[in-house]
């Protein structure tokens, strides 16, 4: 089994399916959406530092989902992960293989 599909079969354990939703133009109603696998905590008092605010989220999800999904390109600020409001997200990869990415949601 590759990185890819390990990470990926990791989220299906001790994750939950969750909606990425991107908005279609400039319309309030029409989106793109997918279904993905996710693990997601709240932020450590540590860690709120920045931007980063009291009751954000660190999502994690895999490439797997987004792929199979036939998504455009990875999660960006403005989409909607977990009824949440992506503010960033960063690439996850082992070796040189991009497995998945750690989302930061705001609500």
């Amino acid at each position: 089994m590759s990185a890819y599909d390990r990470f990926a079969a990791s989220l299906r354990r001790a994750g939950r399916q969750m909606s990425l939703k991107r908005r279609v133009g400039t319309s309030t109603t029409v989106f793109v959406e997918a279904t993905v696998y996710g693990k997601a905590r709240f932020y450590q008092p540590t860690e709120l530092i920045g931007l980063v605010k009291q009751g954000d989220r660190r999502i994690r999800i895999s490439q797997a989902d987004i792929a199979a999904a036939a998504w455009p390109g990875p999660p960006k600020v403005a989409d909607i992960l977990d009824g949440g409001t992506v503010q960033g997200a960063e690439a996850l990869y082992e070796g040189e293989t991009l497995v998945g990415f750690v989302v930061w949601v705001r609500g």
